[in-house]
Parts: structure tokens; sequence; C-alpha cells
């Protein structure tokens, strides 16, 4: 007989990020973590989109600003995959995320 892989259900959440301009003037800043659910796997992260000024690590979600980045609203897609296993079949979500810099 076989087993048949269970699915996970991802969801992330959208919620704005904001770092200071006083501080992103100086060196590059980290947001927190891009908040991901239902996952059952190890999630990783990936640049899809959205400005030059934004990067994100692949393995903790944090977002990074890059130095000097001038104040305004920035926007970068990321998309999020949780890994198959043995019991679970892979999942990704997609969403694009504002970064505001601000004063």
């Amino acid at each position: 007989f076989t087993i048949k892989k269970a699915s996970q259900k991802l969801t992330m959440s959208t919620k704005m990020k904001t770092v200071k301009y006083k501080k992103v003037k100086k060196k590059a800043q980290l947001t927190s973590k891009v908040a991901v659910s239902g996952a059952k796997t190890t999630v990783t992260y990936a640049k899809v989109g959205g400005s030059k000024k934004l990067k994100i690590n692949k393995t903790t979600g944090k977002i990074t600003v890059k130095k000097k980045t001038k104040k305004g609203t920035y926007k970068i897609k990321v998309k999020a995959t949780a890994a198959s296993s043995g019991n679970y079949n892979s999942a990704t979500v997609t969403k694009t995320i504002k970064v505001k810099v601000k004063k």
C-alpha cells in the first residue's frame, strides 16, 4: 500500500515592516521576520520582485533595508516555500510586503 502525503497550507502575514531613517542612514537594518504559518517542515524565503533597496534572508525570513535608503515606503515580493518530507508535500505562498523607512 502507499501512504498519501499530507498537504501544507501556508499563510503569510503582509503586516507592514518599519525601520528608522536615522539608523538606516548609518548602516543596513533588519526588519522582524516575515511570519509564515501552517508549515509542517522547514521554510525558506526568496525575493521574487520589488525594490532594489530590500533583500530577504533565505533562512531567517528577515528583510534587510540597504544603508542610506531614503524615507518612504518600499515593496518586496516574497515567496516562502515549505519543504517536502516523507509525510508532507511541499507548499509555497507568495505575497508583497511593504517596508516603511520613517523619521
